[in-house]
């Protein structure tokens, strides 16, 4: 009867030990075998670390801070720091409770205080920060309803705003007004699942786990945190070939692989490919405030002289789609119907409507001059990756084809952005990328000139287009906006549209229950390695 006693209340013991492991989130699973250092090969994270100055936000800035809201697997917006939220009817307001677990690294919480100082600082237009300038002009103040609810209050309804509120990284307001604007970016101080470990400048960038994050977002993972791997670092390698190698060896986890380079790559059994098209494109832009690119009739007959399927097929081996409007098929808000109306290939179009601008060859040496009879040149600004050399090859000589003489100038990116804000350039071939139609006012509203607008074009009609267009919370309606828009970006040509490349993204099969978002996003909230 003794035994019989024991035994029961062996397995009450067990019962009560399985119920409370399930109740509270406990995993019978073991995780002491998992870990290790995920390495990423990205020469683009090579910028600031501070949210507010940095042009380009990677690797390292999602890694180390958190964001209000994130994205599920649907491209459904779903809360980060945000628990819940109420939007106004009239779409001017945006409450929001947050989740009252997160800190800083350096001990303080995200809460109401914190997420006020962020967003203001976001968007003070003195701030000048490219990832919150949205921000300017629209959000008219932020209320601290209580401790962990924030009330943002907006001028006018915005329809990219959960887009925009998920794309801005949340700062330690302590960390930051300690370190002020000079250092952040040496010591930043987020929520994120990372935090920083080593900073070696122009090499790489080294962080280890947060063991203090527990609030991943929900819609992603089952694991609330920590992360399972131990480091992330980031290597600022751009030559594509030591990178494959890198690749091939184990040196790296995860990297971009070139298009010339996928069959060989697909060949190695200790490789996985994962093949997609980005929600980028590729695209030539004039500086219209500077002559002669103020002329709409040129720029189109560059359009004409440009022949896409040739980049398409060239650059990118068949992988990329030709494109003719400036948004890609990746990105909400892209009507096919456009591509009829737009600019294509037409190199005795493009002769007839320089000649008739007066550029003719004057001296017999298949190359035209100025309508005054000088020499004429065409800078071409690029990057100097393979890829954008490859394209300035491409482009060079089709247009000589036509007779305008390009020269090449290829530079460093980030000189090349730096370039563009200056309104001293001519031509430049670039990229962006995106989720949400919202970025043409990114690059063509009139308040972003001296940044992001590096074509300098804007009129009074296409700020209306853009204002219209991100104002209006009906799907619609803003669909047919967009496709206005987009159609006067095509006939007024600032930008000539080339190609939507693939995505093709190597990662070692040593690296397990990693996932790739249809928006991209590397997932590695339950990545790990075997130790």
């Amino acid at each position: 009867m003794q035994s019989k006693r024991k035994l029961s209340l062996v397995v009450v013991v067990l019962l009560l030990t399985m119920l409370l492991s399930t109740v509270f989130g406990v995993s019978a699973q073991d995780n002491s075998k998992k870990g290790g250092r995920l390495v990423v090969a990205d020469a683009q994270s090579n910028t600031s670390l501070d949210p507010f100055v940095t042009a380009w936000h990677s690797w390292p800035h999602y890694a180390i801070f958190s964001t209000l809201f994130s994205r599920a697997a649907d491209l459904s917006y779903i809360g980060f720091l945000a628990d819940t939220w109420e939007t106004a009817a009239d779409g001017k307001a945006l409450t929001i409770h947050l989740i009252k677990t997160a800190t800083f690294t350096d001990g303080t919480p995200v809460d109401a205080k914190a997420i006020k100082w962020n967003l203001d600082k976001y968007a003070n237009k003195d701030t000048g920060a490219n990832q919150g300038a949205d921000l300017i002009g629209l959000l008219t103040s932020t209320d601290v309803v209580d401790d962990y609810t924030v009330k943002l209050n907006l001028a006018s309804s915005y329809a990219p705003l959960f887009y925009t509120l998920s794309g801005l990284e949340i700062v330690s307001p302590t960390a930051y007004e300690k370190e002020g604007k000079e250092n952040f970016g040496l010591n930043p101080v987020g929520a994120g699942p990372f935090k920083l470990k080593e900073l070696n400048t122009n090499n790489y960038i080294l962080l280890e786990k947060n063991p203090d994050f527990k609030w991943a977002p929900k819609g992603l993972t089952d694991n609330p945190g920590p992360v399972l791997l131990d480091e992330m670092q980031i290597l600022f390698l751009d030559e594509p070939q030591t990178i494959l190698s890198a690749l091939e060896t184990g040196e790296v986890t995860v990297a971009d692989v070139p298009t010339q380079n996928l069959a060989d790559v697909e060949a190695n059994t200790d490789v996985t490919i994962n093949k997609a098209k980005l929600n980028e494109i590729r695209y030539v832009g004039f500086n219209t405030s500077k002559a002669p690119w103020d002329n709409q009739k040129l720029r189109q007959a560059f359009a004409y002289a440009t022949d896409r399927d040739e980049v398409a097929t060239s650059a990118y081996d068949g992988l990329a789609d030709a494109l003719y409007q400036p948004l890609p098929p990746t990105i909400w808000g892209h009507n096919p119907d456009l591509d009829a109306k737009s600019y294509h290939y037409d190199p005795d179009k493009a002769k007839a409507m320089l000649d008739e601008l007066g550029y003719k060859d004057v001296d017999g040496d298949g190359l035209r001059e100025t309508p005054d009879g000088k020499p004429w040149e065409v800078p071409l600004a690029f990057g100097n990756s393979d890829e954008y050399t490859h394209i300035a090859q491409i482009l060079d000589a089709q247009w000589r084809q036509v007779g305008i003489p390009t020269k090449l100038n290829p530079m460093e990116r980030g000189d090349l952005i730096t370039l563009t804000t200056t309104a001293k350039h001519d031509l430049f071939l670039l990229n962006y990328g995106y989720s949400d139609p919202s970025i043409l006012t990114y690059f063509f509203h009139p308040s972003r000139k001296g940044g992001s607008n590096r074509t300098w074009f804007s009129t009074d009609a296409l700020t209306a287009l853009l204002e219209k267009a991100d104002t209006d919370l009906n799907q619609d309606t803003r669909y047919k906006t967009i496709t206005e828009l987009s159609q006067y970006v095509i006939d007024q040509s600032p930008w000539i549209f080339l190609v939507d490349p693939p995505s093709l993204t190597g990662v070692r099969k040593e690296l397990h229950d990693w996932k790739i978002t249809p928006d991209l996003a590397f997932q590695y909230w339950d990545a790990y390695f075997d130790k």
